[in-house]
């Protein structure tokens, strides 16, 4: 990021990926793309990316969404890669926590078989520990970087843990830190999860970084940047 950056505004229609069935998931789909499309019209420059599950999916949201990203359980699932390539001209990956740098580039060479032009992303979200702790393997940028258009740090999901009981919680102030690291270690952008309550957030509340901690946090990132 640098005075020239793009910003992202994230928002998912389904997260069919929750622990629990009874975890809240979403709108869904129709009524997100009425949303999408109110936010797209009352905001005409803001680029908007979600995260798609299914094949089918694909395709409804061609015109409302900028970035199409593949989420980190589904990273290897070739025929939903394959279909956002299809339709999408930025593609980004959020990488599985148990995959290997080397081996989450062979995800960019099935976008490139269907499209050979594609601005392909990897998003950065820890790398499991064990079975219950996430990790930050920062060495690892450089070759990511020699296969990916841009590798994104994700600073609040990359601080998640199980705990004894099950739960997965995270670390709000350990996420600032990432989110200021990103800037040191050079990558070409960094994903943040906000909340105006992080208390009271209906998911990831313990990792969420409180809104109103945005512009300080940016301000430190340009000095940083800066200084380098």
């Amino acid at each position: 990021m640098n005075n020239n950056r793009e910003w992202f505004y994230k928002a998912s229609f389904d997260k069919a990926n929750r622990s629990s069935i009874f975890g809240k998931r979403g709108v869904g789909l129709e009524e997100s793309k009425e949303i999408f499309y109110d936010f797209k019209k009352a905001f005409p420059g803001a680029k908007l990316t979600t995260d798609v599950h299914e094949s089918f999916q694909v395709r409804e949201l061609v015109e409302l969404v900028d970035c199409i990203q593949i989420p980190a359980f589904l990273c290897r699932q070739t025929d939903l890669i394959t279909e956002c390539a299809k339709y999408f001209q930025t593609i980004n990956i959020k990488k599985g926590q148990w995959i290997s740098p080397e081996n989450i580039i062979h995800s960019v060479s099935k976008i490139k078989q269907i499209n050979p032009n594609a601005n392909v992303w990897l998003t950065e979200r820890g790398t499991q520990f064990g079975y219950s702790k996430l990790l930050v393997d920062f060495g690892s940028l450089s070759l990511l970087c020699k296969s990916f258009d841009r590798v994104i740090l994700d600073c609040t999901h990359s601080t998640q843990y199980v705990t004894n009981e099950g739960f997965t919680v995270g670390d709000s102030i350990l996420a600032e830190k990432y989110f200021l690291a990103s800037s040191i270690f050079g990558y070409h952008g960094v994903f943040a999860e906000v909340h105006i309550d992080p208390e009271n957030a209906i998911s990831d509340s313990t990792c969420q970084i409180h809104l109103n901690r945005i512009e300080h946090l940016i301000e430190k990132y340009d000095a940083i940047y800066a200084s380098l």
